[in-house]
């Protein structure tokens, strides 16, 4: 049996979650379907913070009452959830010389999705993930970064592209050295 090179599988492993619903997928369903679909890969929970519209209400809330905090609490008002998590890598295959699935990126254009970031440095691997609803606004963003001790997923919903807007606004120099370095 041919192995298929790990890329293509993690990467297609978004597509079914993602080509069949109009919600993003939780971080345990991309894990799952990971492991699933490369018999090798096993990862164990280290962390896991899961905020929905009610907790990051409270968030919020809460980050009023510390003093020079207005600006954290004015970017996560546009955040309506965040979920991130990060695994241990108990076994995985070698990740060296794999190649992506140039079909994966039709198949998220056609569930609304755009790769907007592809890295590889190393062993380690990052993708970015975004998608946008009807008016062009981005309303998802979801980041998978994998090297050979740790997977770690972020997962954010809202109106993300004001709450980047409103970050850039906030400290425009702070952007600039980002994008320099």
């Amino acid at each position: 049996m041919t192995r298929k090179p790990l890329s293509i599988l993690l990467l297609l492993s978004l597509v079914v979650p993602l080509a069949g619903c109009e919600g993003t997928p939780s971080v345990d369903q991309v894990r799952w379907e990971i492991e699933r679909r490369v018999p090798d890969a096993h990862f164990e929970p280290e962390v896991h913070i899961r905020l929905g519209r009610l907790r990051m209400g409270l968030l919020r809330s809460l980050l009023r009452m510390v003093p020079d905090e207005g600006e954290t609490v004015s970017l996560l008002r546009e955040v309506d959830r965040l979920e991130v998590a990060t695994y241990r890598v108990e076994s995985l295959p070698d990740l060296a010389g794999t190649l992506p699935d140039p079909r994966f990126e039709d198949r998220l254009l056609q569930a609304g999705w755009t790769t907007t970031l592809r890295q590889q440095d190393g062993d380690s691997r990052t993708w970015l993930f975004t998608r946008a609803d009807d008016a062009g606004s981005m309303r998802n963003l979801y980041v998978v970064a994998l090297d050979p001790t740790e997977l770690t997923l972020v997962r954010l919903d809202g109106r993300l592209d004001r709450a980047f807007a409103e970050a850039v606004a906030d400290d425009p120099d702070e952007v600039v050295r980002i994008v320099s370095e």
